[in-house]
């Protein structure tokens, strides 16, 4: 295992934990008082928390935390500039992410354990490429990036040289390559083309083609939501006979799948989750409204619940697979927006009612601990928005890291060892990393 030691190291002891106790609250102040680190991109390389993080010294950079010490390892846009590194990502075994430098601008970083290395300045001087849309296949990682003259285009790395893989939209103008999938062999994803608009398009590792024109001409089907199911290719597209609704691509042909909104009125999928062999989506039918619906393989779409038995319905959110539940959000009617969760044993049922009443909880930000629990941030009048956690039977808020009914509202959960970490705000100290143990928290209600 890589160890990750910097000449440029900044080291942050943390008052709050030791070897034998780790932290329930905020992790350090960078900045005294109510301005603010705002740690953000957290995730997990080799068993330590990497993160962008800012400080009055070195600006934004990136730092690490392994559970006891906190540490700044690069100083990419030297001095108190802000590299703003993000879009973290692990390929090859290796953290690629993307920062500011100059006079390259945004550009695609790798960090080799000691130092930060630019991978290429595909923008040239003093232009930005800001890489995007990354997608890992057959030990490639396929992006989007413009090189400042052929917009944006689909571009590769394969461990050793970065090169552009085509120029979709010939010329300066750009294609926009985003949403990409894999099926048989083959990426799948939406581009723009000049006279095309934006349409769907596959690449078998030798030749890009436009699989259809779904919508002819200049304004384009825009697909997207692109999720395999089996053996087929499913995504929301727009005909002006249809509006937007959900198409299935069989390797063959494109086909809609149903018409859930007749004629030119849209049923607008999305929320689009491969999940225990199904394919389920959020979508606005005439009957129910906006629900949850999902599609077996070889079957057609069926409701899954009809939450709010009215025309508005209940509007899903926020789908998130955990083991063998699907939890999201949804509003019934009575108890506005809150935590539900799907399963083939028990279909969908709601796990509780977190906010009382008719106001809702709007959980949201989830990340899977392990196999039984679940963190997230959800709101109650009380507490306001705070860090709470769920088995799919008890659920429980876990620290009022802003007191009173402000709340903290937690975002960009990470893990490390045994401690779910987040950026949250407590009034005094701007938003900063704070970390939770799981084995060691103390809940502060339950529901």
């Amino acid at each position: 295992m890589k160890r990750y030691v910097s000449s440029l190291v900044f080291l942050v002891l943390l008052s709050s934990c030791s070897t034998d106790s780790a932290p329930n609250g905020m992790i350090v102040d960078m900045y005294p008082g109510p301005d603010a680190g705002n740690p953000n991109s957290l995730i997990n390389y080799e068993g330590t928390l990497y993160m962008q993080l800012s400080d009055p010294d070195y600006g934004s950079e990136i730092w690490t935390y392994d559970g006891e010490l906190l540490e700044r390892i690069s100083d990419i846009e030297p001095g108190s500039g802000n590299a703003v590194p993000s879009r973290f990502l692990i390929f090859q075994d290796e953290l690629l992410f993307t920062a500011l430098k100059e006079p390259y601008g945004r550009e695609l970083f790798m960090w080799d354990g000691s130092k930060d290395q630019l991978l290429k300045d595909i923008g040239g001087d003093p232009g930005s490429s800001r890489p995007g849309a990354f997608f890992e296949f057959n030990d490639i990682l396929y992006f989007s990036a413009n090189d400042q003259k052929s917009g944006y285009e689909l571009w590769q790395w394969d461990g050793k040289e970065i090169s552009q893989t085509s120029d979709i939209n010939d010329g300066p103008a750009s294609s926009s390559p985003k949403a990409m999938v894999e099926l048989d062999g083959v990426i799948y994803f939406s581009a723009e083309r000049a006279g095309f608009g934006t349409e769907l398009f596959r690449y078998d590792g030798f030749t890009i083609d436009m699989i259809a024109d779904l919508n002819p001409g200049p304004s384009g089907s825009l697909p997207r939501g692109l999720t395999v199911l089996g053996s087929t290719l499913y995504f929301q597209a727009y005909t002006p006979d249809t509006g937007i609704e959900l198409f299935a691509f069989d390797g063959e042909d494109i086909s809609i799948v149903e018409d859930l909104q007749p004629g030119t009125d849209s049923s607008s999928p999305r929320n689009l989750t491969g999940f225990a062999g199904k394919l389920f989506y959020v979508a606005n039918s005439p009957e129910h409204g906006v629900e949850l619906f999902l599609i077996s393989e070889g079957e057609g779409p069926e409701l899954v619940a009809d939450i709010r038995p009215d025309e508005r319905g209940s509007d899903p959110e926020q789908l998130f697979i955990a083991g063998e539940k699907m939890y999201f959000s949804a509003n019934d009617g009575e108890s506005g927006l809150e935590l539900w969760q799907w399963s083939e044993a028990n279909g969908a049922q709601q796990v509780t009612d977190i906010s009382e009443g008719v106001t809702g909880s709007d959980p949201h930000a989830f990340i899977q601990y392990d196999d039984v629990w679940t963190y997230f941030t959800a709101r109650t009048e009380r507490y306001g928005f705070e860090t709470w956690r769920t088995d799919g039977s008890t659920t429980e808020m876990l620290l009022d890291a802003w007191p009173g009914s402000n709340g903290s509202t937690p975002n960009d959960y990470g893990l490390i060892g045994n401690q779910v970490c987040f950026s949250a705000q407590d009034g005094i100290h701007g938003r900063e990393l704070w970390c939770i143990s799981h084995d060691e928290a103390v809940p502060v209600m339950s529901r």
